[in-house]
């Protein structure tokens, strides 16, 4: 079926932003005729002139069709992924069996490592012609090319107000009073600077997306979660990192299919130097935000991605702010015949692993902050001049960190708005670099730390006297456990003496025995 007539049908409402997404997918869903069917809406009402102005640019039909070959339902408040309503038909097209997509920014969540898993929500499900629509959809077959990105929060919790229009302060570390900087100068009684009267408008947020160009779908679907989110305080620098001419083409494709006002809001930078902190550092002083998170092209995040790191600079401006990631494990998948590399299909739910709260102690030791969960504060960069070590094969995240959480400090917040993909083999980090690499990596970290005088932030005392206390605890169960075992060390000798003993007093015994028998054989 080369030209499949496709409807689409919406339930419920959502906003015109999303509705508009849903009209210029289904343009780009067949070449055959597009219908868009909205059944909760007014029966007698007409359509708006925006949504008659839309569909006619995609070349969409707006009523039901009877002789559909595929239809797709969906809800109008989620939002789909430029492509996903082209392949979700294509593949329903072809096989004539129903076919559904994935959800993000996760599937299936857990809320502990043994705990059991929320089922995967049905979002979108195209059916062929003939097929019973009502029928549980559970079972259906799950095309993994295809993504659409849910509102619902799967743990029942809401997004973070919106922040108030009035700005916080930025600029200079030290000028900021809740950094650990300008503490450390308040403490030791050094005058600490002003901040410059008049500065400028900025957007809250700059997102840095690292691309080789390889992976297509996926920052696709990473460029989907950002056009859902609950605040568009933010822009993107799209950093291309050594991608070639027809790759970075098929970048600005991408690009070009996201919704307008994002993609007014999205510069792309190319980046030649090697090593993957380059196109941070070029990222990074290209940023317009006040703070700068970066989101690789295979993580998912929430719809509040922004507006938890927003309500946490409200609460102190000019600190590191971090929330939290949930760890998904991913084996890789193909996407189909018209390319755009491989796709996440789930192994598992989304599970907590990583601590709710930063501890700069914890830290000390290993990285347990994914790079999605924390924003930078644009004083590191700008003013005191920190940069990536591009020297860093790995680990160039938890070196920064490390760095601007000392000088900054840290705001923690519990909510989880990111999904970190763990993938089972040859698409991650961790497979691109041996173990060597991400040991000599975490080495040089470890010794970078050591090199210079470290500002540990209130409360780290007690996180110190916590390990120091667990580590006597430790120590004193070792020496108990020692004496307990030179005790029955000492014991057994004086058993084994007494054995001894024993066996000697039966042998003597057993002589005495002989010679008194011998002595009653002759008398006989």
């Amino acid at each position: 079926m080369s030209d499949p007539t496709v409807l689409l049908r919406l339930a419920g409402t959502g906003p015109a932003d999303r509705l508009r997404a849903w009209v210029e997918a289904l343009g780009r869903a067949s070449t055959g005729r597009r219908h868009l069917h909205l059944p909760d809406a007014e029966p007698d009402a007409e359509p708006g002139d925006e949504l008659r102005q839309w569909c006619a640019q995609a070349g969409v039909e707006i009523g039901g069709a009877s002789d559909a070959d595929v239809v797709v339902v969906a809800a109008a408040y989620d939002l789909p992924s430029p492509g996903a309503l082209h392949r979700l038909v294509a593949a329903t097209a072809a096989s004539g069996e129903p076919h559904q997509t994935r959800v993000l920014p996760w599937g299936a969540t857990a809320d502990g490592p043994d705990a059991e898993p929320a089922p995967t929500p049905v979002v979108c499900v195209a059916f062929p012609a003939g097929a019973d629509q009502d029928a549980d959809p559970t079972g259906v077959r799950r095309l993994e090319s295809a993504a659409v990105f849910t509102d619902r929060r799967v743990d029942g919790t809401t997004a973070p107000a919106s922040a108030s229009n009035t700005v916080p302060p930025y600029g200079h570390p030290a000028a900021l009073p809740a950094t650990a900087l300008h503490l450390l100068l308040r403490q030791a009684g050094l005058p600490t600077p002003e901040l410059p009267a008049g500065l400028e408008d900025r957007p809250f947020l700059t997102v840095v997306t690292r691309t080789q160009g390889t992976r297509l779908l996926l920052l696709e679907e990473t460029l989907t979660c950002l056009a859902g989110q609950t605040s568009r305080d933010f822009e993107i620098v799209l950093a291309c990192h050594r991608v070639g001419v027809d790759a970075l083409a098929a970048v600005r494709e991408v690009v070009a299919a996201t919704p307008g006002w994002l993609r007014e809001r999205i510069r792309v930078l190319e980046v030649d130097r090697p090593g993957r902190a380059a196109p941070l550092n070029d990222a990074f002083d290209a940023a317009r935000g006040r703070y700068v998170a970066v989101l690789d092209d295979d993580d998912a995040v929430t719809l509040d991605w922004v507006a938890a790191f927003a309500e946490l600079e409200s609460r102190a401006p000019g600190t590191v702010l971090r929330t939290v990631a949930l760890a998904q494990e991913v084996h890789p998948v193909p996407s189909g015949p018209d390319g755009g590399g491989a796709v996440p299909a789930d192994d598992g739910p989304a599970r907590p692993v990583w601590p709710a709260a930063f501890s700069m102690v914890d830290h000390l030791w290993d990285n347990a902050s994914p790079f999605m969960t924390v924003a930078m504060p644009r004083g590191v960069y700008a003013d005191l001049g920190r940069r990536f070590d591009e020297g860093l094969a790995t680990n160039e995240d938890w070196a920064y960190l490390m760095d601007a959480a000392a000088l900054a400090g840290v705001t923690s917040g519990p909510a989880a708005t990111s999904v970190y993909r763990l993938w089972a083999r040859t698409e991650g980090s961790r497979d691109i670099h041996d173990a060597d690499v991400w040991r000599a990596a975490r080495e040089a970290v470890l010794a970078e730390v050591d090199a210079r005088v470290l500002l540990l932030p209130p409360g780290a005392g007690a996180d110190v006297r916590r390990l120091r206390s667990e580590l006597e605890e430790e120590r004193a169960e070792k020496f108990r456990f020692a004496g307990l075992n030179e005790q029955a060390a000492s014991d057994l000798v004086t058993v084994n003496e007494a054995v001894d003993a024993l066996r000697a007093r039966v042998a003597e015994l057993e002589e005495r025995l002989r010679r008194q028998r011998e002595r009653a054989r002759k008398r006989e």
